[in-house]
Formats: C-alpha cells, sequence, structure tokens
C-alpha cells in the first residue's frame, strides 16, 4: 500500500464513526492493531501508547498488506477466532466431546466475513448457514457466547477444600465411567461425566433454584457456555 490509500483509509474511518483503531497486515501475513490519525499537515500518523494527543508519522506503508478499521464486529470476531481455537486445544487434549470439536474445527475454516454475517443474522439465518456449511452442535446462543469473554469460562471446584471433587472426575475419565456430583460455592455447582460419546457438563445454578448457567466440560479447568435456563 502506499500513503495516499491508507490516509483515505483512515480519513474515512474517522470522519464516518470517529473510529481510530485499525488492524494492519503486513506483507508476511503478521498483524497489528494500531491507532490512527491524520496530523495538521496531513500525514498519517500513530498515537503513542496512553496518548490521545501524541504521536509520530507513519512510515514503511509499502510493507503493509491491508489496513481494516476495528469496528464492534471486528474485535467480536477476534474474540470468536480465540476462543475457538482454545476449545479446539483443550478438547484435543482431553479427548472430550469429539463431535463438537470436529465442528469448532469446521467453524475455525470460516473467513471473517461468514463470522461478522454470524454476528448479525437471525435465529433462523443462523442455522439455515450452519446447516449450508455442515456444521452442527453450534447453536446461536453458544455462538454468541463465542463472541464474548464468557464463551469460555474457568470451572469453580470451590478451591482445595473441594479438590476431591476434581479428583474424583479426573479418575472417572481415565477409567471411563460415569461420574456426576453436585457443591455449593456462591452457586449450586455440578458436574457429570459420561464416556459413552465422550461427553461431560457443568452447571452453575442459582441456589435452590434450579435455573442458571450451563456449559461443556472441555478439561478440568475450563468449560464452553451452551445455554442460560
Amino acid at each position: 500500500m502506499n500513503h495516499s490509500q491508507v490516509k483515505e483509509i483512515v480519513e474515512k474511518s474517522i470522519h464516518d464513526s470517529s473510529n481510530y483503531n485499525f488492524l494492519v497486515t503486513y506483507a508476511d501475513g503478521t498483524k497489528e492493531r494500531k491507532r490512527m490519525f491524520i496530523s495538521t499537515d496531513g500525514y498519517v500518523c500513530e498515537f503513542k501508547k496512553r496518548s490521545r494527543t501524541r504521536g509520530r508519522c507513519i512510515g514503511f506503508e509499502e510493507l503493509w498488506r491491508t489496513v481494516e478499521p476495528i469496528t464492534k464486529d471486528t474485535d467480536k470476531v477476534t474474540i470468536c477466532k480465540r476462543n475457538t481455537k482454545n476449545i479446539i486445544k483443550y478438547l484435543t487434549a482431553s479427548g472430550l466431546w469429539p463431535d463438537i470439536l470436529e465442528n469448532m474445527m469446521k467453524l475455525q475454516q470460516l473467513n471473517d466475513e461468514d463470522l461478522e454475517y454470524l454476528c448479525k443474522c437471525e435465529y433462523d439465518e443462523h442455522n439455515t448457514f450452519m446447516q449450508e456449511h455442515g456444521i452442527e452442535h453450534i447453536s446461536p446462543d453458544m455462538y454468541y457466547s463465542l463472541l464474548s469473554k464468557r464463551g469460555i469460562i474457568t470451572i469453580n471446584w470451590g478451591g482445595a477444600y473441594n479438590d476431591w471433587i476434581k479428583r474424583g472426575w479426573l479418575n472417572a475419565l481415565n477409567e471411563k465411567r460415569k461420574y456426576s456430583m453436585r457443591w455449593t460455592v456462591s452457586y449450586d455447582n455440578s458436574v457429570e461425566y459420561n464416556p459413552e460419546g465422550e461427553r461431560a457438563w457443568y452447571s452453575e445454578e442459582y441456589r435452590g433454584c434450579g435455573n442458571g448457567h450451563y456449559y461443556l466440560l472441555l478439561d478440568e479447568k475450563h468449560a464452553a457456555f451452551r445455554e442460560d435456563d
């Protein structure tokens, strides 16, 4: 890219949406986030760290392949890709949910445009898209959770006092036998494991209510959001 091309993109983003955040892709494929503005002399500049008023002129634009404004949807896509990658990593290591793993790998193959579409589409459109792309078991609610930090949580085993629960679950996983246990921390918590299909669940229900948040166990530390009830 040349300076004029970069300047046009930055000026338009600032003028249309007051957005100063951009994702730069270099010729070698690496990416970097930059906060950029146009100086009073008409040059593209990058803000200094932790500054909203001072910066330096940008050089070497010829080494840039693309410059894209970072919008809310762009951020969501980035989070989704990170969550999907981590779910694949955890499931590959634990051996749990092979059917979910297979479909997360298919989701990982979608391009950014498709992922942005899924951010905005209605439930029926989501289901149609997934069906057309051969992706199963990823509901609209589960996909929307992947767009936020809520997509993957850390399991609250209740500290060292309840370490025996986690050990019991790990032993059941290694021995391929059913296991379930309930305990209370801030929620009524529960875990369950079924070796048939290598399936495991984690829940956090409001105390004495029977409703709450439900997750798929990924390993002994992490769980992926499934649904609220």
